[in-house]
């Protein structure tokens, strides 16, 4: 019941998120450069990916893949995996933790933009991967310092960056494409950026996967379905008990 219930307090946010996302992306930003789309889809490999970012002077050493996006700089899709991936077989992950959404939107209602960025700041600092706080960061950047700011070309960067990552997984299509996310806010950021809206939410288990499967309304693509590979969310939430 949480979990329903958490979802649809996000859709608001992502939803605002991703309409300045659109409204800055100059053609500047369309063709910016951090990433290296050189990677077919394919689903992630976490125990690999896991004993990857542990390896010291690895390519895909954690620390320096944490430094390298927060600093917005060029990376390859290789990369953003593991760090995105990579982030849900670190021991501090917990899919299910309170985040600072409701300081945010607070601060964000009495136009304090100072604030809000502090708050988001402190929520990034801890949960690295929250493409929804990327979203919130590229708005609250864009107003704070300009849409053509380094401030929020960096932040546009992260967002990019992020979504090439997730969707690398898979299209969603069916339970064998399915996106693997690691967050419940990416499937609802990705969903509104695909241009569909969920009308109903189920949890399907099969062969030892976890799917989220997404009934969505009428569209211009002819989706009626997407699914979701939540299994490492899932597995996290039994270690919680």
């Amino acid at each position: 019941m949480k979990r329903v219930i958490s979802r649809i307090g996000l859709v608001c946010l992502v939803v605002a998120s991703l309409i300045v996302l659109n409204s800055c992306s100059t053609s500047k930003k369309a063709t910016i450069p951090n990433v290296d789309a050189s990677v077919t889809v394919n689903v992630p490999d976490y125990q690999q990916i896991k004993k990857d970012i542990n390896t010291i002077n690895s390519e895909f050493y954690y620390p320096e893949l944490l430094r390298r996006f927060k600093a917005a700089e060029k990376m390859t899709l290789e990369q953003l995996r593991h760090f995105y991936y990579g982030t849900a077989t670190r021991p501090e992950y917990n899919p299910y933790q309170f985040d600072l959404s409701k300081a945010l939107n607070e601060a964000l209602e009495k136009k304090d933009l100072q604030q809000a960025k502090s708050i988001i700041d402190r929520q990034l600092a801890e949960d690295p991967t929250n493409l929804k706080f990327y979203m919130q960061k590229l708005m609250v950047n864009s107003e704070l310092y300009g849409k053509e700011s380094k401030e929020a070309y960096d932040a546009f960067a992260q967002v990019y960056m992020l979504t090439n990552a997730i969707l690398s997984s898979g299209d969603g299509k069916t339970k064998e494409s399915a996106i693997y996310v690691i967050n419940i806010a990416d499937e609802y950021a990705l969903m509104y950026r695909f241009g569909v809206t969920p009308t109903s939410q189920s949890l399907v288990r099969e062969n030892g996967q976890s799917y989220d499967r997404m009934e969505l309304t009428n569209n211009e693509k002819g989706l009626k379905v997407l699914y979701f590979n939540v299994t490492i969310m899932e597995e996290s939430l039994k270690k919680l008990f």
